[in-house]
């Protein structure tokens, strides 16, 4: 295991999991447990993961207003995914470039654990090319977070903690787990002999209905790969109106106007 790996496992991987095992012990499940869990599922996984790390930071297919953007991105690195610079630059550069090949470091040709997450554990992050993701270093917030990506997580950590251990653990952690987990199934599933296809594109991905509602539109995953740069994964590729992608929903308070 390469150092960058071992630091990630260290400082972000393993805390959010003991931290959602202890769960049990530290805290009740009331209404409002269930309402903070609702509220960091729209903002980590929503927001955070798949407008951010996805749409806005890999493929650029969306513009952000200046009071979306510092939002979008401070939640992206809340998700505990890595930094949207390295998040981009794998799924860019390797996953769509490479898809369902032995350089797709998630696709489930390299084994289904390794798809689900064990892939993160494993790569030299060292290797991975950032010129794929030129565009991103024009983003002055993501030069100051890139320095401070894992101060910027423990700090929250501590405040919120300090304030409100339930607000942490529901809130923060808990939604993060989801969130690395939810992407991990549509690696699994997306690449898999599950779903269908609309396009006759050159890798295996498939459509995931059930990962298309509860996974932000990702499990749209075969109209995706047809056209990445599309904000929306669903209806607007595909013509079919039960492919609803739920990210949409973000776009009226997020977008720039022009």
């Amino acid at each position: 295991m390469k150092n960058k790996n071992t630091l990630y496992l260290l400082s972000t991987l393993l805390p959010i999991h003991i931290a959602v095992i202890s769960m049990f012990w530290l805290t009740n499940f009331t209404l409002i447990h269930l309402l903070f869990l609702f509220v960091g599922w729209i903002l980590i996984g929503g927001l955070g993961v798949n407008v951010g790390l996805h749409r806005w930071a890999s493929h650029r297919s969306v513009q952000l207003n200046k009071f979306a953007k510092p939002i979008v991105i401070y939640f992206s690195i809340m998700a505990c995914q890595g930094h949207p610079y390295w998040w981009a630059a794998v799924h860019k550069g390797l996953h769509h470039r490479f898809p369902d090949t032995e350089k797709d470091l998630h696709s489930p040709v390299n084994g289904k654990w390794t798809s689900f997450i064990g892939w993160i554990l494993t790569h030299d992050a060292t290797k991975v090319n950032y010129r794929y993701i030129i565009t991103l270093t024009s983003e002055v917030l993501l030069k100051y977070t890139y320095k401070h990506y894992h101060k910027i997580i423990w700090l929250t950590w501590i405040i919120v903690g300090w304030l409100n251990i339930d607000l942490l653990l529901w809130a923060l952690m808990l939604p993060a787990v989801i969130a690395l987990h939810s992407e991990g199934l549509i690696n699994l599933f997306c690449h898999s002999n599950v779903g269908y296809r609309n396009f006759n594109v050159a890798d295996r991905s498939k459509n995931v209905p059930l990962l298309g509602y509860f996974v932000w539109g990702n499990g749209w995953h075969n109209n995706h790969h047809a056209r990445p740069s599309s904000f929306d994964f669903g209806k607007s590729i595909s013509g079919n109106k039960k492919e609803f992608d739920p990210c949409t929903l973000f776009l009226p308070f997020i977008q720039k106007r022009k």
